[in-house]
């Protein structure tokens, strides 16, 4: 991951106890949903946000890749940071930060974006809507978190249950519900990890079963989520 440049919003949090698990710690889970909130802030603030969904627009989170090197603990006070990092083809890039108040850092990230039309599901150019001097066009692949290989041989099988509270503001399965399942499946077999990486690849409806399994390579468990036997999602956990 490139080392961070100037953030473009900043904003503050405090740790709350909802957020924490058993050991006073950050969820993975949490964390996602503050990177996703300052994400939403930065676009609203800059007119990329709510306008665009008023125009019939959403965004879709493709590709996420969170490093930590020490999650906050409950009532500690962290500073979260996000920038736009250009456009790749049809991705906006997003890097984000979290930081403690002596500028520790504490976690990182790099993100890509797709802009849908709501009606039709289908990509838009994002060159089209966003703001040139904070996205402009970057060198093909640089920056992109990395796309990951479907595993051939996996284990470990768990099942999910897409329930309402899992849900968007767009009837879709949140992306930090995908960040919940993986955290819940690496408890449940003893993985930890430092590093996650995160493929969408289609979405997930009411009430549907996504079966997720792992396979174990040099580079960390590869894991799967599928439904009907299609792949939803893939992740990388490591470190």
């Amino acid at each position: 991951m490139p080392a961070p440049k100037l953030f473009h919003f900043e904003k503050n949090f405090e740790i709350l106890s909802f957020q924490v698990d058993p050991e006073g710690k950050l969820r993975w889970s949490a964390l996602g949903n503050l990177f996703q909130e300052i994400a939403w802030q930065h676009a609203d603030s800059g007119n990329f946000g709510q306008n665009l969904f008023d125009l019939g627009f959403h965004w879709v989170l493709s590709r996420f890749h969170i490093e930590v090197q020490k999650l906050p603990h409950w009532g500690e006070v962290i500073r979260m940071k996000t920038a736009a990092r250009g456009i790749d083809s049809l991705f906006a890039l997003r890097e984000f930060e979290m930081t403690s108040l002596s500028a520790e850092v504490l976690a990182r990230g790099m993100s890509s974006w797709l802009l849908l039309d709501s009606k039709s599901k289908r990509p838009k150019r994002p060159n089209q809507f966003l703001p040139g001097d904070l996205f402009p066009e970057v060198a093909k692949g640089t920056l992109l978190p990395a796309k990951l290989p479907v595993p051939t041989e996996t284990s470990h099988t768990k099942l999910f249950t897409v329930q309402p509270s899992d849900l968007d503001m767009n009837n879709h399965v949140n992306n930090v519900t995908y960040i919940r399942w993986i955290e819940d499946y690496s408890h449940a077999f003893g993985l930890a990890f430092s590093r996650l990486e995160i493929n969408f690849l289609a979405e997930a409806i009411l009430h549907q079963d996504v079966e997720v399994t792992a396979q174990n390579s040099e580079a960390g468990w590869i894991l799967v989520g599928r439904v009907n036997n299609a792949p939803i999602f893939l992740a990388r956990t490591s470190g």
